[in-house]
């Protein structure tokens, strides 16, 4: 999911598209498995405090990624596995 997410910064993804993108192959998808990943990322992205997973109601979510020069990412892809 971070991978998505990743490769879109700043731009609103779908839970749709991230239920297809994700789920797809599984079958039966649990409809509350989307939440459970935001929260379990944003927790780990949480010491970052140029980096958060944003909910836009009624559309998805959005990684969004300050760039605030004094401030220094803190996280890193391979602690959000």
């Amino acid at each position: 999911m971070l991978h998505i997410f990743a490769l879109t910064p700043n731009v609103t993804i779908s839970r749709d598209r991230l239920q297809k993108e994700i789920w797809e192959d599984e079958g039966v998808i649990v409809g509350r498995s989307p939440d459970m990943f935001i929260s379990k990322l944003r927790k780990k992205l949480d010491p970052d405090p140029t980096v958060k997973i944003a909910v836009i109601r009624g559309k998805g979510y959005k990684l969004e990624i300050s760039n605030q020069d004094n401030l220094r990412p803190t996280i890193g892809l391979e602690n959000c596995r």
